[in-house]
């Protein structure tokens, strides 16, 4: 279990690069009291928990579905497919979010979304962190679903929770720090941690990939009668 929710950190913090690239101007858009830091803190962590708390019950759902195919005896082929979807996506860079778009019904999904999420910035500006958080935590992200993959992989209902759990962690510091201090994350510096993701990516895909394959060699022992030394 430590190393399923090592993976999921790690996926977080290639996760946390990526959002400060993409998803900064949404959290820059985010108004925070200026007449108190402590305020401003628990605004931008209100925020950065309602983005987690859906992740969580994406890892719930995931993880129900993984626990079904784990009854039917998928479980260690469902980690080596994660790992190898991690593997690809590090190799080559996939563009997620331009096929994410491409599916039927994500655009207007996503306009749902941004629509309800500008309402509440207008309607409760510092009054709704939470929900916009949620509402963010639902937006099309391939590395939030590469994630929900490891929760399947999971297979199981509050390991899965707990993997999109630690996923979320490891997102946390860096757009925490971008929402309260935006001055000191130039977007040089954003580019810079963005190239560090696919590496990042390459080292959770090994991860899964070493779970998958670390076979339950008890079936074999039992299966094979111990060998014994005769003495004439």
């Amino acid at each position: 279990m430590f190393a399923l929710f090592a993976t999921a950190l790690l996926l977080g913090v290639a996760g946390s690069l990526h959002c400060v690239g993409m998803c900064g101007p949404l959290m820059l858009a985010m108004p925070l009291p200026s007449n108190s830091r402590m305020q401003a803190f628990g605004h931008a962590l209100g925020y950065q928990a309602g983005r987690i708390g859906t992740y969580v019950l994406l890892g719930l759902l995931f993880g129900l579905l993984g626990k079904g195919l784990s009854v039917a005896g998928f479980q260690q082929w469902l980690s080596v497919f994660a790992g190898v979807l991690l593997l690809i996506a590090a190799f080559f860079s996939l563009q997620w979010e331009s096929t994410l778009w491409n599916i039927p019904g994500a655009q207007k999904a996503v306009g749902f979304l941004r629509r309800n999420i500008g309402r509440l910035l207008r309607e409760r500006p510092t009054g709704a962190t939470l929900g916009l958080g949620m509402l963010n935590g639902l937006l099309p992200c391939g590395l939030v679903y590469a994630a929900a993959a490891g929760a399947v992989a999971a297979a199981d209902v509050w390991q899965g929770a707990g993997f999109m759990f630690f996923f979320g962690l490891g997102t946390l510091p860096l757009p925490l720090m971008l929402m309260l201090g935006a001055g000191k994350l130039s977007l040089d510096w954003r580019r810079r941690l963005r190239f560090m993701q696919p590496f990042l990516m390459f080292a959770a895909g090994v991860l899964l990939l070493y779970r998958g394959f670390n076979l339950d060699l008890s079936l074999f022992e039992s299966a094979v009668p111990p060998a014994h030394i005769d003495c004439h």
